[in-house]
């Protein structure tokens, strides 16, 4: 509690003092949901706490990069879902990379290390939805996240191996850590619901090899840890074992990032190839194979606003909780002429829940639609502050839990 109450204290500190200054372009690696990475900013005006007396370059020319982030959301069902509810939920990410090259002469290679504090609570409960309209809540505890090694080979390949979760790599986008809700946060969130890859921040082994022969194609495949354990945030990322019956999940995608008609767009397609016993919903057998395609595509249709959308899905209805998830938005940056680094956005997605699902619960189920609309403010270039709506259409499927309003706000800080 006490780290909490400093990086409060210092965060109001900091944006009191910073208060008066226009910001300047802002970075665009946000924080976080189950998944939430996030690039460091650049610029010593982009952290609360600037160089810190020059140490933060003089680590930088060493081959250290530190990094520190808060986020926290606040959100209440105001209408609708099971019950009327609000609740708040935080998170501390904080870590480092490291030029294993400038530190140890390790030619192409780096590292990375991190933890993540979660705290907090979320009305997800109350509202009755598949889809948590709290990005950051889930395993309320301290972590040791991330530890891998990342090494380049010649100009075009890539390998990385250690503790991570696959949605570092795979099926996941920056615009995505615009929204609240997980509907569209954090890694295509069907893939959670089914249990075939892990997320931010729960760390599993794995690696991945990318070849990227030139700035337009990328092609990567990957094999990660799942199993029973692999959710278990009592272990604080501390539980390093590979059981017996532990399974894969085997990820391969490709990126294509070309220019329309001079702005850039990207489109990727990927599939997840699961080994593992998967109990059905009939509570009779297994499965011991799980496939999963994706697709996502995003333009920048003009200068300013990027619409894209995504889409996943699965025949493997015994045990698929949503074998149909498509989703959308639209972000546009300085929609109000004098607030040019300010986001204001919109996203849609639609679930479609199995029956198989549904017959095991005892329930007709169908879908579950998640409306989002929200405004970034970037406070100064190291805050932002982003009210939200969210509209949550037949919560949970079954038809039974009335549609519900969620209002909060997301608030982030980097030190």
């Amino acid at each position: 509690m006490r780290l909490k109450s400093l990086i409060t204290v210092a965060a109001i500190l900091c944006m009191h003092a910073a208060s008066g200054q226009e910001p300047s372009l802002s970075y665009q690696g946000d924080v976080l949901d189950d998944t939430l990475q996030v690039s460091a900013p650049t610029c010593t005006n982009e952290f609360l706490l600037g160089d810190c007396g020059g140490v933060r370059s003089c680590l930088a020319e060493s081959g250290i990069t530190p990094f520190l982030y808060y986020d926290s959301i606040y959100a209440a069902n105001v209408d609708g879902g099971i019950k009327s509810d609000q609740d708040y939920t935080g998170q501390i990410y904080a870590g480092a990379d490291l030029d294993l090259e400038t530190l140890w002469g390790w030619d192409g290679t780096t590292m990375k290390i991190s933890m993540v504090e979660r705290h907090g609570d979320s009305i997800s409960r109350s509202v009755g939805g598949i889809y948590d309209p709290m990005c950051i809540y889930g395993g309320q505890v301290g972590y040791l996240y991330q530890l891998w090694l990342e090494k380049a080979i010649c100009d075009a390949w890539a390998f990385k191996i250690g503790r991570v979760s696959a949605d570092t790599d795979f099926a996941n986008n920056d615009l995505y850590r615009y929204s609240l809700s997980t509907a569209i946060n954090g890694p295509m969130r069907a893939m959670l619901l089914e249990n075939i890859i892990t997320s931010f921040p729960y760390p599993v082994w794995g690696g991945r090899l990318k070849y990227a022969p030139n700035d337009r194609h990328q092609f990567q495949v990957g094999a990660y840890q799942i199993g029973d354990g692999m959710w278990d945030f009592t272990q604080h990322g501390l539980d390093f074992s590979i059981r017996h019956d532990d399974g894969v999940s085997v990820l391969t995608q490709y990126d294509w990032t070309p220019q329309l008609y001079g702005l850039p767009a990207r489109v990727f397609l990927g599939a997840v190839n699961s080994f593992f016993d998967f109990d059905n919903f009939d509570g009779v057998g297994t499965t011991d194979h799980f496939l999963r395609l994706y697709a996502h595509a995003e333009a920048e249709i003009a200068v300013g606003l990027t619409v894209f959308g995504f889409a996943t899905h699965s025949d493997e209805d015994q045990v698929a909780k949503t074998p149909v998830q498509i989703s959308g938005g639209i972000n546009k940056q300085g929609l109000i002429p004098s607030r040019e680094n300010d986001h204001t956005v919109f996203f849609a997605t639609y679930g479609e829940l199995s029956d198989d699902y549904g017959d095991s619960i005892g329930e007709d189920v169908d879908y579950e639609w998640v409306f989002e609309l929200g405004h970034r403010i970037r406070v100064t270039p190291a805050t932002y502050f982003q009210p939200a709506m969210q509209y949550i259409v037949h919560p949970g499927g079954t038809g039974d839990i009335a549609n519900s309003t969620v209002l909060g706000a997301w608030m982030n800080a980097a030190f």
